[in-house]
């Protein structure tokens, strides 16, 4: 099946490619099963890298958030937390159900710290690309990211909308798919290794801290990916392992 070759080729590409780009960073793997399924979970630091981490979730009879009815799923997840504030956050999540009425579901998107608007405009100029390629509106390509990655009382919301939140995709889109994901995930590493010793300051660290302080906040009191996760008694170490950031500030 060709998501499955997706996960495995991407997996290898993701890991090699974040050791490739962060000097002295190290991998390391752990497999966890509990009563719904199971989570291989793949984490680098060092070097230019806080914290990344690449999730692979198989899950088994549960109804995902907006869904009506129960379903086998896999959820495939990196968060990428770089220790430069000036190298933004990488936000990659993707789940699809498996059977004759499959559907995938994609959300990438950049969450810097520090903005830097030519990094900013180079990711959505190349995700655009994508959009236009498949024939997609630009800007229904990337609509609700705003919305979702963002609450109430914050001054703005972590998403930049540089990326896309593909919804309901079926089979015939999955070319897609895999192509937006490496398009976005390509021009991560080239931010990243372009920003990775831009010198920064304590003043520049409160506002990375700030920031994973503002996702820590979004994944425990609103992701709804989150809450059904507890509910199917997905283990807490699973969670945190996948989607916590390295520090926080409050």
């Amino acid at each position: 099946m060709k998501i499955d070759n997706f996960v495995k080729e991407m997996k290898e590409k993701a890991t090699q490619g974040l050791l490739g780009i962060s000097d002295g960073a190290k991998s390391t793997e752990k497999t966890y099963q509990f009563q719904v399924g199971s989570a291989h979970i793949i984490t680098v630091r060092g070097g230019v890298l806080e914290k990344a981490v690449i999730s692979h979730l198989i899950l088994k009879g549960v109804r995902p958030p907006g869904a009506e009815k129960e379903s086998d799923g896999m959820v495939y997840q990196m968060e990428v937390f770089p220790e430069n504030p000036y190298c933004p956050m990488g936000h990659y999540s993707t789940q699809w159900t498996m059977g004759e009425s499959a559907f995938y579901a994609m959300n990438l998107d950049l969450f810097p710290a520090v903005r830097v608007e030519e990094d900013l405009v180079t990711m959505k100029r190349n995700m655009d690309g994508v959009a236009e390629e498949f024939g997609k509106d630009k800007d229904t390509f990337r609509e609700g990211q705003d919305i979702q990655y963002n609450m109430e009382h914050w001054t703005s919301p972590l998403a930049t909308k540089t990326g896309c939140k593909l919804m309901q995709l079926d089979e015939e889109n999955l070319e897609l798919f895999v192509i937006a994901y490496h398009t976005f995930f390509d021009t991560y590493l080239d931010i990243v290794t372009r920003r990775k010793d831009t010198p920064f300051n304590e003043e520049d660290i409160k506002f990375k801290h700030e920031r994973n302080a503002k996702w820590l906040e979004y994944l425990t009191f609103k992701d709804r990916a989150v809450k059904m996760a507890q509910a199917y008694s997905v283990p807490p170490e699973v969670l945190i392992n996948l989607g916590f950031p390295p520090s926080v500030r409050f």
